[in-house]
């Protein structure tokens, strides 16, 4: 089984034990009322004076082992849809882009819902992304709803499971609400969970208010947590590579003792979205190399530790679909693979996450699925003894008519889409000489063109609606598509 691994197995256990150590003789802060009623009558030391938690090492041991380590997620029937963990790989677009690029157009801008709509249509078909997150947002609505418009829009169009989280400390329990309309009760929602929310400490060892409450309220509806440290290497975590580890390792954990003292056995994936900062430019390059080290790194302690593990990766920093673009995301995408990362956030990404490109989409699905096809198992195919194979070449004088060809040319060979281009320079001449923008979209307004999900029902859509209008002052004011 193929897997990388950046640091060897004596090096993973001693920076998990000095994880343990920070927790326990440092701790994190807690800047939330509610987190800290919780943590205090668990019985754990609260620090008044500086709202500081220190944890004891059974404490953080025992809350790994409550944890699940595979998580079910299910689509919008209650159906089962995935199981992250383990050793599978799933491919999701990133999260919360402040602008698009415009697909017909090439210009940077903000986005609406019809842009919104159009993503979900075009990801919902893709092969080789698993599910739809929220990509981007909208600013055609009131900003207090932005985060559960974009979760309506994706409940909308699509029946997979999603990925998103909550802008401020008071929006999961609307959202969870929206998404119990698909389920029987709470209850039900809780026992199929349909969503991945995305909860970040502050780095260096510090849980805000939002993010705290967040947590607290994913827990108790049954959404699936990801711990997502948005570390700075060299600016808010140690430049060195190990040293930003033991960090990012107690941050994760630290939300983790905090899930299992809501709930034992509450899902919790171990995520994180590291940048290498850049002194001169001050920015953040998350597929910057260090990044990508500390990425495959925390991957193979999730995976000592039994946790399913998320990461940002398979995106491009730069401003545009171009060779930087290409070669930023197939170089992640491959590495996460490799690291068996879960559940990788970037295909679709650009300028730090800050831009969202739908051409850029289409053709990262056909990275990932080079990626899934070159970490298939390489296994015996009747190919082993091999001189039965070479005699009858030696007859037939060609191999592509041979039954062994016949059988197995379909699953060895991968035959990418029209996004990858395998002509000749005579070929593409005589095909149009399209260029890989043409070829993107074409492919786009292809899958609009297909695009046949079932629409909720009507008296769904009213009662979502209705749950986002409830602090607004019109339902008007909410954009129809």
């Amino acid at each position: 089984m193929l897997e990388l691994k950046v640091i060897d197995d004596n090096l993973v256990e001693k920076i998990i034990a000095e994880a343990l150590l920070l927790l326990q003789d440092t701790g994190v802060k807690v800047q939330c009322d509610a987190l800290m009623d919780r943590i205090e009558m668990a019985g754990l030391t609260v620090d008044k004076n500086t709202n500081r938690i220190t944890f004891p090492k059974h404490i953080v041991e025992n809350s790994i082992k409550s944890l699940p380590s595979v998580i079910d997620l299910y689509d919008r029937g209650g159906k089962l849809f995935s199981t992250i963990g383990g050793d599978s790989t799933h491919f999701v677009p990133g999260s919360s882009a402040l602008n698009i690029l415009d697909w017909q157009t090439g210009e940077r801008r903000s986005a609406q819902t019809p842009d919104f709509v159009e993503y979900i249509k075009v990801v919902n078909q893709l092969k080789h992304i698993s599910y739809p997150s929220s990509a981007f947002s909208t600013n055609d609505v009131p900003q207090d709803i932005a985060d559960a418009w974009r979760l309506y829009l994706m409940l909308a169009h699509s029946g997979k499971p999603v990925v998103t989280g909550a802008f401020t400390h008071h929006g999961v329990n609307r959202m969870a609400e929206m998404m119990t309309c698909f389920r029987k009760d709470k209850n039900d929602l809780i026992d199929k969970p349909m969503a991945v929310f995305t909860c970040c400490p502050n780095s260096p060892l510090r849980w805000g208010l939002d993010s705290s409450q967040n947590l607290i309220d994913c827990v108790e509806n049954g959404i699936i947590v990801e711990v997502v440290p948005v570390l700075m290497i060299g600016l808010a975590v140690p430049v060195t590579i190990v040293g930003a580890l033991v960090m990012q390792t107690a941050e994760v954990l630290s939300g983790i003792v905090f899930t299992q003292l809501i709930k034992p056995g509450a899902p919790v994936i171990f995520g994180g979205a590291p940048g290498a900062f850049h002194m001169q430019l001050m920015s953040a390059p998350m597929s910057g190399v260090e990044a990508l080290q500390l990425y495959s790194g925390y991957a193979q302690i999730a995976r000592h530790l039994k946790i399913p593990s998320q990461g940002y990766m398979g995106l491009g920093d730069g401003k545009f679909n171009d060779p930087q673009a290409g070669s930023e995301t197939a170089s992640g995408a491959y590495i996460a693979a490799m690291s068996r990362m879960n559940q990788v956030a970037g295909p679709g990404m650009l300028d730090f996450v800050n831009c969202f490109s739908l051409e850029k989409l289409v053709f990262d699905d056909e990275i990932c699925g080079h990626v899934n096809h070159f970490m298939r198992d390489i296994k015996i195919k009747d190919d082993l003894p091999i001189k039965s194979f070479v005699d009858e070449v030696l007859v037939e004088q060609q191999i592509c008519t041979m039954e062994h060809t016949l059988e197995y040319w379909s699953k060895e060979l991968y035959l990418p889409g029209p996004m990858v281009d395998r002509t000749s320079w005579d070929q593409w001449e005589l095909f149009g000489s399209k260029s890989w923008q043409d070829r993107a979209r074409e492919t786009i307004q292809n899958l609009l063109d297909q695009y046949s999900e079932k629409p909720i029902e009507e008296n769904v859509d009213k009662e979502l609606r209705a749950i986002m209008s409830q602090n607004i002052t019109d339902l008007i004011s909410l954009p129809a598509f």
